[in-house]
């Protein structure tokens, strides 16, 4: 009988001394997902530049392996390193050159989009399109400063992978 009453006893005081974390919202849960180090395994881009008096030239291209986006969830900061090779016609005396996007700050998060403010206080926003353990997809748009008077609105989609 002691030794039942003692049972019971000890049962009681474990129940007592657990504790119940709070339950995770989904948006927490996906902040954890992302933590870490993504690659952009394949980027498809979208933009149009205007060389006057030549009309618009629309430039739309895919590149594989096109830098990294990294999360680090306990401290709600975030950095990205884009780079492609941009297809665009041949016109006389316009150099092609490596687009390199990058940049970094503080991120926020819900379940459709990751809001990254910049060091420099602009905002970009990625739509999740799918959110999965090793993969991401994601898109948005970027400004690409071609010279020191020319800004170019880039289109991004981005499939991550870990």
């Amino acid at each position: 009988m002691k030794k039942l009453l003692f049972l019971s006893l000890l049962t009681g005081f474990l129940f007592v001394g657990c504790k119940k974390e709070d339950p995770k919202t989904p948006e927490e849960i996906y902040s954890e997902r992302l933590d870490g180090r993504w690659n952009v395994v394949s980027l498809n881009y979208t933009a149009s530049i205007a060389f006057p008096p030549l009309p618009a030239i629309p430039i739309v291209g895919t590149s594989a392996n096109a830098g990294s986006i990294t999360f680090n969830h306990a401290a709600k900061t975030a950095s990205y390193d884009i780079k492609f090779l941009p297809n665009i016609p041949a016109i006389p005396g316009i150099n092609i050159d490596t687009v390199r996007l990058n940049g970094s700050g503080t991120y926020s998060n819900t379940l459709t989009n990751i809001t990254l403010t910049e060091t420099n206080g602009q905002l970009l926003v990625f739509n999740v399109v799918a959110n999965e353990a090793n993969l991401q997809l994601l898109n948005t748009q970027l400004n690409y400063q071609l010279d020191s008077t020319t800004t170019v609105p880039v289109t991004l989609e981005m499939r991550l992978g870990k």
